[in-house]
Order: C-alpha cells, then sequence, then structure tokens
C-alpha cells in the first residue's frame, strides 16, 4: 500500500519579487503569480486526487482552486502548513533588517537553525508544527492520493525533516520554484520515495525564474542536496 503526496507551492507574489520578508503576511497572487498557477490546472487535472491540504492564505487557496482542476475534492485548510512568521521582518528588504538588526541576515543565510526573529518564529518552531501536520495526513490518508499546497520553507523543512538534514543546512537543498509540484510516494515497508522533485515544466519558459529567491536570498547554482540526493528511495519512520 502506498500513500502519494503532491507537495505545490503557491504561485507569485508582489512580495516575491519586491523580495521582501512575507511569511505570515496574506498576499494574494499578483498578475504573474495567477497566470503561473493556471499552468497547475492541466497537469494536475490527469492526478487522480483523494482530499487537498492547503495552508489558509490567499496565495495558497488560490493556488488549491487549480490543484482542484474543476473536480468535487474535499479541500482542508491547515493552519499548520503556514509559512514561517517572520514577526517585525514583515514586509521588509533585507537592507532594512540589516539596519535595524545588524548581524541578523547572517544567521538568516548561514545559521537559520540559531535565528530568531523579532516577534516571529524559529526554523524548529515552523519544522515541529508543520511536520507534526503532516504525520497526521499520511496517518489519515494512508493508502491515498494527497495534494498539500503550501510554501516553499515550509515544504523545505517538512522535507529536511524526512531526508535527516540538519535545519542549518535547510537553504543547502534544491529550493522550489513557484507553482513547483514534488511527487512522493510512501510505502508500508518503511520507505518514501521522492519521484520528482519541484518539477515544473508545466510553466511556460516565460513564467519561470532563473533563480528561486527568498527575500533576496539567491539560490546559487550547485546546491550541496541536489536533485541525485533528494530523488530516489530513502528510510522512513514516523
Amino acid at each position: 500500500m502506498k500513500t502519494r503526496i503532491y507537495f505545490v507551492r503557491h504561485g507569485e507574489t508582489d512580495y516575491n519579487v519586491q523580495h521582501r520578508f512575507q511569511g505570515s503576511t496574506d498576499n494574494p497572487l499578483n498578475e504573474r503569480g495567477l497566470e503561473q498557477v493556471s499552468c497547475l490546472w492541466q497537469p494536475m487535472s490527469r492526478i487522480y486526487l483523494d482530499k487537498i491540504y492547503v495552508s489558509p492564505y490567499k496565495r495558497t487557496m488560490q493556488t488549491a482552486k487549480q490543484v482542484l482542476a474543476g473536480r468535487d475534492i474535499p479541500v482542508i485548510p491547515e493552519p499548520r502548513l503556514c509559512e514561517i512568521h517572520c514577526g517585525q521582518w514583515e514586509g521588509l528588504v533585507r537592507e532594512q533588517i540589516e539596519e535595524r538588526w545588524p548581524g541578523m541576515i547572517e544567521l538568516w543565510e548561514h545559521h537559520p537553525d540559531e535565528l530568531q526573529m523579532q516577534d516571529g518564529e524559529s526554523f524548529k518552531q515552523v519544522q515541529d508544527r508543520s511536520f507534526e501536520a503532516f504525520k497526521e495526513i499520511l496517518e489519515k490518508e494512508a493508502g491515498k492520493s494527497v495534494a498539500i499546497v503550501t510554501h516553499m520553507l515550509t515544504i523545505q523543512l517538512i522535507m529536511s525533516k524526512l531526508l535527516g538534514i540538519p535545519i542549518r543546512e535547510v537553504w543547502d537543498m534544491v529550493r522550489l520554484e513557484n507553482t513547483s509540484i514534488t511527487t512522493i510516494d510512501f510505502s508500508s515497508n518503511n520507505e518514501f520515495e521522492v519521484i520528482k522533485w519541484g518539477e515544473d515544466a508545466h510553466l511556460h519558459d516565460y513564467l519561470k525564474n532563473p533563480y528561486v529567491r527568498i527575500a533576496g536570498f539567491v539560490q546559487k547554482n550547485r546546491a550541496k542536496y541536489d536533485t541525485s540526493f533528494v530523488e530516489g528511495k530513502h528510510p522512513f519512520t514516523l
């Protein structure tokens, strides 16, 4: 018996373009983001889904509508799948943060396990709550096919937990394009298989970004944990 999970990242927002820390700020998709998510309809309409779990923000709910692809499938909001709450950083760009809290951007980029944003969450807190929700979904939906529509860092932290990658190295994983689809099978024999990491072939070339950015932090061309590491079979226990 296999449980299939599709992680889908939301489409683009204005904060993504402006490289502002977005976190729990409930922004809708921008015009380009709406065009990106419209590209999800065709591939997702061909995929059988029992349920869709979604972070209850505008940008993720708009994305989930395209994953739904006009079908009668339960869409379940799950607050624990929300993006990291950035506290006083929300809406700011990195230069403003560095001016107000010198040295904190260095932690964000190179020591995220040590970072506690002012009035915000730590990466560990996000990983704990999102992974708890993820485990419950796996247990509840065993043997089914489920889409989880959420955020880049949330997916990265769930996956780093699954793969045994330390939080400090979460940025060393290949990061995820807007509307990318990551496909995973969980087997009853204590293993999981990443079938495809960050698939974005459904996007037209002009809707893709040459680099995936989060608040102005650019993913390097080479990642320590690249697709050759992530894709394939891995041991798994809840």
